[in-house]
């Protein structure tokens, strides 16, 4: 598990806000469950990056996710994520201020290019930078989500690799569920796959069996879908408490509720995780939530 990107200088205010007794910045907060847990950051200076390295071991993390490939306008002015691309010395001494701050296991995830591919030349720099970990989302900067990811690129960058190299290479792009995702494994030969919107698009994606209607979506069964909306909501309260916008929930109730408008509706229409339980409760969905997750470690 990768958190979701932050700042680098996130993962030492999140120490200094442990001392005084504060939850810390909600990114970098986790539960055993979710163990192997990766932090992801990203910014410019490598001091930073020093300092949040021995930080994050700190905090009990797996590992260090270096995000050099968000195709977002305004990281990318400020010369981070992406534009790195553009900018490889300041790439390495990144790479290299982390590993000075710490011991754990360093990863890279990036794109293949800024306007253009640039695989062989920004991947290759990168493979001999000698990363514990390379994921490869094969699109431009430039093509955001746009066109589709190319897999080609990916074989490209697995044989870049030198034979003696450790680093284990990742694909990431329009993996619609995980045997799609083996299928592209096998074919590109690299060693394994990232899933990022496609969970979104299917919570269920990692459950098995996966089989698949006419309409592309797994057939996984309702009470199923909408058993783990009731725990979403519930563990989104139980992290948050009053700390983020019940709003923010409400984009994700379409990728439970499948072929229900009425309930769907429903649910948009609530103003808090109560009322939307009690809407799936009057629908009939148990919500009791039997899984015991356990409390997010205090960083």
């Amino acid at each position: 598990m990768f958190t979701e990107f932050t700042r680098v200088d996130s993962a030492t205010r999140a120490i200094a806000e442990r001392s005084q007794g504060r939850p810390g910045n909600g990114r970098l907060r986790y539960t055993e469950a979710e163990r192997p847990i990766i932090a992801q950051i990203w910014g410019t200076r490598p001091e930073e990056f020093l300092q949040a390295a021995s930080a994050i071991e700190e905090l009990g993390f797996d590992g260090i996710d270096l995000n050099m490939g968000c195709p977002v306008k305004k990281i990318r002015k400020a010369g981070a994520c992406s534009a790195l691309i553009g900018n490889p010395v300041l790439a390495a001494e990144i790479i290299a201020a982390c590993r000075e701050g710490s011991r754990l296991p360093l990863s890279v995830k990036t794109r293949i290019g800024l306007a253009r591919p640039q695989t062989e030349e920004w991947c290759g720099f990168l493979l001999q930078q000698r990363p514990d970990a390379l994921t490869v989302h094969p699109r431009t900067a430039d093509q955001m989500s746009e066109g589709a990811a190319d897999w080609n690129e990916v074989h490209r960058v697995v044989s870049l690799r030198e034979s003696d190299s450790t680093t284990v290479i990742l694909g990431n792009g329009d993996i619609t569920d995980s045997a799609h995702g083996r299928h592209l494994v096998a074919e590109s030969g690299a060693d394994g796959f990232m899933v990022g919107r496609g969970i979104f698009a299917d919570p269920l994606l990692f459950v098995e069996p996966q089989p698949v209607t006419d309409l592309g979506i797994h057939s996984a069964r309702t009470e199923q879908r909408l058993a783990f909306l009731v725990e979403h909501i519930s563990e989104f309260t139980s992290f948050w408490g009053n700390g983020r916008n019940y709003e923010v929930l409400k984009k994700f109730f379409r990728n439970y509720v499948l072929g229900d408008e009425q309930l769907l509706d429903q649910l948009y229409s609530t103003s808090s995780a109560t009322e939307a339980l009690n809407a799936l409760a009057e629908a009939g969905v148990p919500t009791g939530v039997t899984r015991a997750t356990p409390p997010p470690t205090d960083a």
